[in-house]
């Protein structure tokens, strides 16, 4: 019994330096630093196919299919500002615009940003509005919603989108269209 006393007192200072000889960090939260918001600023770039038709009661219908072309000035993640261009093609031109050619030239601007942050997620919901004329047409307004997937400087995009433009129409007036407009792109 005295041996065991003896190894129990003998041992106990030396558990106790030893166990007061490690230093064990705790992970520190995540934060974000200057370098990553310094990041999420700089130029942009956008290319985009997509397709849609009007959706008018007791007028006729116009499909449409295009590309567009958009790049600007990214404020933060959840800020792009930039000009675009595209070609948009009237499949059933005859029926609803007063027009020989199938063919339109939109001219916008065009504004976007994130839902929510890009840092830990590869997909992100995204918003974006075209605002600006299609030549010979006139005025359009697409607002968008839609899905990012990739990384933050490169992703792909699908988005769903309500448009209202003007369309020249064949006694000679304008009228406004409602419409809806399927989109595919990429961002980078």
């Amino acid at each position: 019994m005295k041996n065991l006393l003896f190894l129990f007192f003998a041992f106990t200072p030396c558990l106790c330096v030893c166990a007061q000889d490690k230093i064990i960090k705790m992970p520190e939260s995540p934060s974000i630093n200057q370098n990553i918001a310094e990041n999420d600023k700089g130029f942009w770039c956008a290319a985009e196919v997509g397709g849609g038709s009007t959706l008018m009661v007791n007028r006729k219908n116009v499909a449409m299919v295009g590309t567009s072309f958009s790049a600007g000035y990214r404020f933060s993640q959840y800020l792009k500002v930039g000009a675009g261009l595209g070609l948009l093609y009237y499949p059933n031109n005859d029926n609803v615009r007063n027009s020989d050619c199938y063919l339109a030239m939109p001219i916008f601007v065009n504004a976007r940003g994130n839902f929510l942050s890009d840092e830990i997620r590869r997909t992100v919901p995204f918003w974006s509005v075209n605002i600006g004329s299609t030549i010979p047409d006139g005025f359009f307004m697409t607002p968008s919603v839609g899905l990012r997937i990739g990384e933050k400087r490169s992703a792909f995009l699908v988005s769903l989108g309500y448009t209202l433009r003007h369309l020249k129409t064949y006694p000679g007036n304008i009228k406004y269209y409602n419409g809806v407009l399927v989109k595919l792109g990429y961002e980078f």
